[in-house]
């Protein structure tokens, strides 16, 4: 009976996907913050054409804010979905577009709120200035330094995420548990080979294992008997060697991920309290004053 083997194209056609499917919430949140930004923006320039002294005190600029502080609160229920309250509706990657979206639009309402002022007029770095009105400015570039680095970090995250795929596609092992389980196999395959050989081949295969270095530069005198088993040994160990190396860049790719957390995580939390006291404060005001 005739076998069928692949041809080698159909092989090497066959690929891993590690790429994350999109969703479908991305279109809608966008869609959804752009109309938001539109609306806000032609009310502002409704305002600055019709006021003679247009500013936060005034409709609609205050309203403006109210609208960034809601914005901000949903932002955060991201943080909430994905580490505390893991029944919320809805994909995690769907509040992270939410995430996304929502939060480069609040800065953009809150320059608009404050007429962007001490942004690009009126800028004054005194204490004073940033603890007037509540901590508004203070609130103001808490919000900006907080969504620039939330860029940034998306950014990071495509960028080693990228990096973590394509070593996952060519290192034959896959993401950095998988490299790991084949590490350790393959270092049980070179004790099982050494075991009973002569000093210099042992002696070879600890040190390849215990550093890395180049190989060559270990080559040890041999029997000929050996010469056959220490040929295995160093096609296994150069395999270990270019695993290693994948592990470490995929590492080096999730350190990245994890250092800029440890910045922005802390600096969402000052920036949500700045935030939210100045806006507490001025809807208490609002409302007093309204009633």
């Amino acid at each position: 009976m005739a076998l069928v083997k692949k041809s080698p194209r159909q092989e090497r056609s066959v690929r891993r996907i590690w790429k994350t499917p999109g969703s479908k919430m991305n279109g809608l949140f966008l869609a959804f913050a752009m109309i938001t930004l539109g609306w806000v923006y032609l009310l502002y320039r409704n305002a600055i054409a019709t006021q003679l002294y247009p500013g936060p005190y005034n409709a609609p600029f205050r309203q403006f804010g109210i609208v960034s502080f809601v914005l901000v609160l949903a932002v955060a229920a991201y943080t909430l979905r994905r580490r505390f309250v893991r029944r919320l509706p809805g994909k995690v990657q769907s509040w992270l577009w939410l995430h996304v979206w929502f939060g480069m639009i609040s800065v953009l309402i809150a320059f608009m709120h404050e007429n962007f002022q001490n942004i690009t007029r009126d800028i004054e770095w005194t204490k004073m200035r940033f603890t007037e009105y509540y901590f508004g400015t203070s609130a103001l570039f808490a919000l900006l330094l907080l969504v620039l680095t939330g860029v940034i970090g998306r950014l990071l995250d495509a960028w080693q995420a990228r990096v973590i795929a394509a070593e996952a596609d060519t290192n034959g092992a896959g993401i950095s548990r998988s490299v790991e389980d084949r590490l350790f196999e393959l270092s049980l395959t070179v004790e099982r080979l050494s075991a009973g050989k002569s000093l210099p081949f042992k002696q070879f295969c600890e040190q390849a294992l215990d550093r890395n270095i180049d190989l060559h530069r270990l080559l040890p005198v041999l029997a000929p008997s050996e010469v056959s088993d220490f040929q295995r040994v160093y096609e296994v160990l150069t395999a270990r060697a270019q695993l290693t190396r994948s592990l470490r860049r995929q590492k080096r790719a999730h350190l990245i991920i994890r250092t800029w957390r440890c910045i922005h995580i802390p600096l969402a939390c000052l920036a949500l309290l700045a935030i939210g006291y100045h806006s507490v404060v001025e809807l208490w005001k609002m409302l007093v004053l309204h009633y």
